[in-house]
């Protein structure tokens, strides 16, 4: 006779079904927080792209064009030996990859795009993570929200920054080096140490946080964990090294070179020129009204804190200063101030002896780091203007008769027409001249050298055997019918770039 069953499968199976909605709840989650984090990127980026600074192109995608097709514009830096190929190869790579998803140079812009983007959904990541175990689940959602939302991070993600990238790279790191407690020891310092090594090789300029970062991951076991951190950091600095001795002339010659013509020639451009104390006024810049919150979130997880006054301060000896080199710190400042918001509301309503439900401090949260992000985001209207000259060479890129392109623009705005905002032969994805015109007499000269020519919409006049194809933000594109003369290498833009040492 068989015994009866406890009435133990019921109840067990009620609790398996609750898991499983829960789990279910939370990976639905995070697939809308990280598609929507993905989504805003990719449509600002490919429906209203923009150049927030030439380098993103010449000393990232250009080099990576050259790579992957065998042509591209070379500047200085390229030429002197003061960058290294290691991340271009990267994006050459995407760019091999990834040309047949579009016309022209459409498929590998947009490719790009989609993957950096990708790979910055760390930040939303980190920040969730971070936040849940310096302060519990309501800071951890708000932070992760808001790195989903923040114009900073938004607008910057999908650039091929090296900084941008290697903040990327950069906070797995740290979360490894101070939290992940979870995995073996020797293991998360190790791949500490080899994310926060590699950003340093992409960002030498956060030598001084990492180095920081690094004490603090061995504390207090130095010895079981300095020997496997410093194993990580080693790794990709010694690849640097010996992609440099391969692609230039010695170990480490990027890094050298790069130090030497920055901080020793001053090779940097003029006008990013800033007092020391710039980058606290472009922290209230990037932050906007969330910064109130600092304060409280550096209380509560003090390494966050530190790592971030490093960073700033660091960089505020550099005299070049450019708002985007401090992306690396954008995420961590975030972080602090969610947490920050959760510990000040917390405060709020024990003075006040109020019952605050947990879905009501997230959604007030969640607003207040919208409108703080939306309060800064009009502000910077250049950030969605596409040059005009980028949509010529765009454009260009699917014209299979194109045989060569001038830029003629007189007194023309720097940032409505210049090669230098035209994004190069990785947008224009034809190997063909690109001439400077800087007269009438030359154009009446060379126009026999080209059939497409970029001017300012405000030229009063198209010139003979021209005409007009269509204009972007006041600058417009003139094409010719017929072939192209053969145009002498002396009046090629890389020839002029060699001979005015730019």
């Amino acid at each position: 006779m068989s015994t009866p069953r406890p009435h133990i499968v019921p109840e067990l199976s009620h609790r398996s079904r609750k898991r499983d909605r829960s789990r279910f709840r939370a990976v639905l989650s995070w697939v809308a927080l990280l598609g929507l984090a993905l989504g805003l990127r990719v449509a600002l980026a490919i429906g209203s792209p923009s150049i927030f600074q030439p380098d993103e192109t010449y000393q990232t995608l250009e080099p990576a064009h050259r790579l992957a097709f065998g042509y591209g514009v070379i500047t200085w830096e390229w030429r002197e030996g003061v960058r290294s190929w290691m991340f271009p190869a990267f994006l050459a790579g995407l760019m091999r990859s990834m040309a047949w998803l579009g016309p022209g140079s459409s498929g590998y812009i947009n490719g790009i795009v989609v993957v950096l983007s990708l790979i910055s959904l760390s930040t939303v990541w980190f920040a969730f993570a971070w936040a849940k175990r310096a302060s519990g689940l309501n800071a951890a959602i708000i932070a992760a929200g808001a790195c989903s939302i923040y114009y900073g991070l938004v607008y910057f993600a999908p650039k091929a920054f090296c900084e941008v990238f290697a903040t990327h790279l950069l906070l797995p790191g740290l979360y490894l080096g101070v939290y992940a407690d979870h995995i073996g020891e020797r293991k998360r310092m190790f791949f500490a140490g080899l994310l926060c090594g590699l950003a340093v090789a992409l960002r030498i300029q956060l030598i001084p946080a990492v180095l920081f970062a690094a004490i603090y991951f061995c504390y207090p076991r130095w010895r079981q964990r300095i020997p496997v951190v410093l194993a990580g950091l080693a790794i990709p600095i010694l690849v640097f090294g010996l992609v440099d001795k391969i692609t230039w002339s010695y170990p480490w010659q990027s890094f050298v070179r790069y130090f030497q013509a920055n901080l020793i020639e001053g090779r940097a451009a003029a006008d990013g020129i800033k007092p020391w104390y710039w980058y606290l006024e472009a922290v209230l810049v990037l932050l906007g009204p969330a910064i109130v919150f600092l304060w409280h979130g550096a209380r509560r997880t003090p390494f966050l804190a530190a790592f971030s006054v490093i960073v700033v301060l660091s960089h505020s000896l550099i005299g070049h200063k450019e708002v985007r080199y401090l992306y690396p710190v954008l995420p961590l400042l975030i972080v602090l101030a969610s947490i920050g918001f959760v510990e000040v509301a917390f405060h709020m309503k024990v003075l006040a002896r109020l019952r605050a439900s947990p879905k009501g401090l997230v959604t007030t949260g969640l607003i207040v780091f919208a409108l703080s992000s939306s309060l800064l985001a009009w502000r910077f209207s250049r950030w969605c203007k596409t040059p005009g000259a980028e949509s010529a060479f765009d454009q260009l890129s699917r014209d299979s008769n194109l045989c060569g392109v001038g830029f003629y623009g007189p007194g023309s705005d720097y940032w409505t027409l210049s090669w230098y905002t035209a994004g190069g032969y990785a947008h224009l994805h034809r190997n063909v001249p690109i001439l400077l015109i800087p007269s009438v007499a030359e154009l009446a000269q060379d126009k026999l050298l080209l059939n497409a020519l970029i001017v300012p919409a405000s030229m009063p006049k198209v010139p003979d055997g021209f005409r007009l194809t269509q204009c972007w933000n006041e600058a417009c594109l003139l094409e010719r019918p017929g072939q192209c003369a053969s145009a002498p290498e002396e009046k090629q833009l890389n020839a002029s770039l060699l001979k005015t040492g730019n």
